[in-house]
């Protein structure tokens, strides 16, 4: 049998107490402007259980989409028979208010400066 002293216990507690907090049921909010607009929007929503990724489309002529959208869903024909539209540049992302607009968009040096801390940070969580 084995035991567990005062402090491995506490330790375990503590544990616990952070699964339940990382895996708590946190909802995704992403920007939500449904209709087209010409522009950045600013307006966000928490997305439903289901949708799990926020989604940026830029399409032609200058038309801008923003809103909660299912990552399994995340492809150029999926979107683009949802959309009705032909020519579009789209993102798929997992972060809290992550599609914003392509032009204010973190640098691709920050990016990888900020991923492998972003990566330990879910780490911990898990």
């Amino acid at each position: 049998m084995i035991t567990m002293g005062s402090q491995g216990f506490i330790l375990l507690v503590l544990l616990l107490i952070l699964a339940v907090l990382c895996h708590s049921g946190h909802s995704l909010t992403c920007y939500s402007c449904v209709a087209p607009v010409s522009g950045n929007c600013t307006k966000t929503s928490v997305c439903s259980s289901n949708l799990d990724s926020c989604l940026y489309i830029e399409a032609e002529p200058k038309s801008y989409y923003y809103q909660c959208w299912k990552l399994a869903d995340c492809s150029f024909e999926h979107i683009s028979a949802s959309f009705g539209l032909q020519k579009l540049q789209y993102r798929c992302c997992q972060q809290d208010l992550c599609n914003r607009s392509f032009g204010t968009t973190v640098s691709g040096k920050m990016a990888l400066l900020v991923t492998p801390l972003l990566a330990a940070a879910w780490n911990l969580c898990l």
